[in-house]
């Protein structure tokens, strides 16, 4: 349906208002189509729904600036192609500071004023730096920017690596409440420790290849093929995982949990992706019925594995190449003090002359 067109018998829908495939949409100006709601939620379901989304795009809109505009259709154009769920909230914070200001007006200075708004929160600094980075330069593809990116010159302190290891027992008590509480999260917790990859790659596994850069399980060749998302447009470095007996007991497990099955080795209670957000809200109330106090995270899990693996003996090459890092020093931030040494020197007061 062409959205643009006039409708030539009236309808007693509210304008830019379609139905289509059961549901109601609006279709703003330049804009995507919008769901609204299914047709048997009613009419006065859907006025609500399109009076909600009028308003959040009249809020893109506010000040006296074009900087939330652009934002807005920034992240509306580009938000399919991030894998972080919380990418979309860093345009928020843009659109609330930059409020008055138009885009050609933004330099270097402007930049680092924002930044500063965060002293001392090293990653979120970073987070948002890159943000404007990718925005900018979509703002030069639009020709909405005439200069030089904003964002060129401007360094960041790296923040410290997280120094934190998951004992044994405290992940045993952890992976056990799992059991009980999500079967599904227990499998990711596994299939992370045991292929030593980041969730993100865990949770976009397939059971069947669908395309050139996704992570897959080839049992024809008994390995994961996995194409780690940090390195696709860097350095593209892959790694193929031999799925030991272990983990095809994990995806055994992972297929037969759930009524909705799909091509997502993990996936929520619908079939779909599962987020981050979601994984760590059931792993933190895993971690608190087990009365652990440490602030451990479902990304500790890739420290532990890659720790326990350096501790096991295998050599750091091995290692590096197992985890997709170009460098070595990179594989060794990752590696976690788990013995405090204990000092074999003995001294004693000496006798005065």
């Amino acid at each position: 349906m062409n959205a643009a067109r006039r409708r030539t018998i009236p309808d007693g829908l509210p304008n830019r208002v379609y139905q289509k495939s059961g549901s109601w949409y609006w279709v703003p100006k330049n804009g995507p189509w919008i769901k609204l709601c299914r047709v048997d939620a009613g009419e006065p379901k859907m006025l609500e729904r399109l009076a909600a989304e009028k308003r959040k795009r009249e809020s893109d809109e506010t000040g006296s600036g074009d900087m939330p505009a652009r934002v807005a259709e920034y992240v509306r154009e580009k938000r399919a192609e991030h894998r972080e769920d919380g990418w979309h909230y860093y345009g928020d914070y843009v659109k609330r500071v930059f409020s008055d200001v138009n885009v050609r007006q933004v330099d270097n200075a402007h930049v680092v004023d924002f930044l500063g708004l965060w002293k001392g929160k090293l990653a979120m600094q970073r987070a948002l730096r890159a943000f404007l980075k990718g925005f900018f330069q979509w703002c030069r593809e639009k020709r909405y920017y005439a200069g030089e990116n904003p964002c060129n010159g401007i360094k960041l302190k790296q923040p410290k690596p997280r120094d934190v290891y998951i004992p044994d027992d405290h992940f045993a008590l952890i992976r056990a409440r799992l059991e009980e509480q999500n079967p599904m999260i227990l499998c990711l917790v596994d299939l992370c420790y045991l292929t030593a990859q980041r969730s993100t790659e865990i949770r976009s596994l397939l059971w069947k290849k669908d395309g050139d850069d996704c992570n897959w399980v080839d049992r024809d060749n008994g390995v994961i093929h996995f194409m780690p998302s940090k390195t696709r447009d860097s350095s593209g470095l892959a790694i193929d995982w031999p799925i030991t007996p272990e983990i095809d007991a994990v995806l055994e497990r992972a297929r037969s949990t759930g009524k909705i099955k799909s091509n997502l080795v993990i996936h929520n209670q619908n079939g779909k992706f599962q987020s981050d957000t979601s994984a760590l809200a059931v792993w933190k109330r895993a971690c608190k019925a087990v009365k652990i106090e440490q602030s451990y995270t479902i990304k500790d899990i890739r420290a532990k594995a890659l720790t326990d693996a350096e501790r096991a003996g295998y050599d750091v090459k091995e290692i590096k190449d197992a985890a997709a890092h170009a460098k070595i020093s990179t594989t060794e931030t990752y590696f976690k003090q788990r013995n405090i040494p204990v000092s074999k020197i003995v001294l004693k007061i000496p006798k005065s002359a």
